[in-house]
């Protein structure tokens, strides 16, 4: 009897994989045969489609490359070609046929009714060009001053952003929307003034910040509309600057309208924060005492910027509650990198004993200019492609779990640091010491049976190192070089 249902259940199995198969056959389809090979990236027109995982450095579209990084990169624009517009200087002629929308903006703003005309920020055709904020500067040189002392002008699109790893491993669509649209705010005045009108009350309103700051990586809209600085600005339907009772994001971060968005950020600020040392790093990368790459700063600097806060603070609360709750904050900060170093401890001793699946050496390199060679890099520009699944894991804890740690514990919002920071930080940490206690007993296996994992499961194609094409659109560029090109 024993043996008949084995035979049954076996059979039941069978059948199973059977159906599975067979829905799986008739859902997808007949067979294509377009052979997308054939056709590259299509015409200017039409998209084809492409496959398997994706190239770096090439776009998926021919009709991308019309205008490639021009439109979120201001110095690599290249104008349209209009010869019937060369030399002529009422712009407003032609636009108010094509682009109506926007001269009606242009009308209502103040640069409008003061006479600031197309050409001063665009220049004319055949030479017409994208505003830079030296072009702002010339009007506004303090406001610009200021932009570029704070995070958005210093590194918001330089250096941690174009030699970013992250955004090197993607192809051009993806580094545009993905990262461009947001961290070019370094270049481009517009992505919180919006064009044309340039209204500073639309700058103001906590939305203007929301397309960038918010989402799984840092979500400060989110954890600023469940404080209950957002809940009143809820409320009211307004902010302090609008006669409410309640801070948005720009009485706290741009105080008396200053554009140095970072006056007043201690151990925050840089995307996984900051840590205090003994020597300074700018805004450069240094690993803290866990091992997580970060800005080191001074506690000169530390208690100078705490001084900012803290009197920005006193608007509303007494000194000695609000120094209370970012104190708070700090020590969530601290404790939380300390958890994250725990898991980092784990993967880095992995990667010696040479039981990551696959390892550095066997698939594509982090495109980051640091570390060189074919090495892993936890925190700072860890890729979460292409990578080992114990890595994959890590990416959550300490770009997710981390950040709404303390980034929601700055923004005094209890459920963010905790239930979304705190509590899945912890589980994934014992998550990946279970992972990695299962890898290191399966290899003590395979040694004893004398396998080798590269023979079981290969490293899959799309991890592997391809040629990198010729022409590379995206370049990596020096910080101070562009900085002093668009100031």
């Amino acid at each position: 009897m024993k043996g008949e249902h084995g035979v049954k259940r076996m059979s039941g199995f069978l059948l199973t994989l059977v159906l599975v198969f067979s829905v799986r056959a008739w859902s997808a389809g007949p067979e294509t045969s377009f052979d997308p090979t054939k056709y590259s990236k299509g015409t200017r027109e039409v998209p084809t489609p492409q496959k398997g995982y994706h190239d770096r450095y090439t776009s998926m579209t021919a009709s991308w490359n019309d205008a490639g990084q021009g439109y979120y990169d201001p110095t690599q624009y290249t104008p349209p070609d209009v010869p019937e517009a060369a030399g002529r200087m009422n712009c407003v002629e032609c636009h108010e046929k094509y682009t109506p929308s926007a001269v009606e903006e242009w009308k209502a703003s103040k640069h409008g009714r003061n006479g600031i005309d197309c050409s001063v920020c665009h220049g004319t055709h055949p030479q017409v060009f994208m505003p830079l904020p030296k072009t702002c500067g010339t009007c506004h040189p303090e406001r610009v001053e200021q932009h570029f002392a704070g995070k958005h002008g210093r590194y918001g699109f330089y250096g941690a952003h174009t030699q970013a790893g992250r955004r090197g491993a993607q192809y051009e669509e993806m580094k545009e929307m993905g990262c461009g649209t947001c961290h070019s705010v370094a270049l481009k005045c517009d992505s919180c003034h919006t064009r044309h009108r340039f209204d500073p009350a639309e700058a103001r309103k906590p939305e203007a910040c929301g397309t960038c700051h918010m989402g799984p990586d840092h979500a400060q809209m989110e954890y600023y509309e469940s404080s209950k600085h957002g809940v009143i600005a809820s409320i009211e339907g307004k902010t302090f600057e609008e006669g409410g009772r309640a801070p948005g994001c720009v009485t706290c971060h741009m105080s008396k309208g200053t554009h140095d968005v970072s006056q007043g950020i201690t151990l925050g600020g840089s995307s996984q924060g900051k840590f205090i040392g003994d020597n300074p790093s700018g805004d450069a990368y240094h690993p803290d005492p866990n091992g997580i790459y970060m800005n080191e700063i001074s506690p000169e600097d530390f208690k100078r910027e705490r001084d900012k806060m803290t009197a920005i603070c006193k608007t509303c609360h007494s000194e000695r509650f609000a120094r209370h709750k970012l104190s708070t904050a700090d020590g969530i900060k601290i404790a939380t990198d300390g958890v994250t170093g725990e898991a980092f401890k784990i993967i880095q001793s992995l990667k010696e004993d040479g039981l990551l699946n696959p390892m550095p050496s066997d698939r594509i390199e982090n495109p980051a200019p640091f570390p060189k060679g074919k090495d892993i890099w936890l925190t700072g520009h860890e890729l979460y492609e292409q990578v080992s699944g114990i890595e994959a894991r890590f990416f959550h804890m300490y770009k997710f779990y981390n950040i709404h740690a303390w980034k929601g514990a700055y923004h005094m919002s209890p459920d963010w640091s905790h239930w979304y920071g705190n509590a899945p930080l912890k589980l994934m940490l014992s998550e990946i010491w279970g992972e990695a206690n299962l890898i290191r007993r399966i290899n003590a296996l395979e040694k004893n049976e004398g396998i080798k994992w590269k023979d079981v499961s290969p490293v899959p194609d799309f991890m592997k190192l391809k040629e990198k094409p010729d022409e590379v659109k995206s370049k990596p560029v020096g910080t101070k070089e562009l900085i002093e090109k668009v100031k």
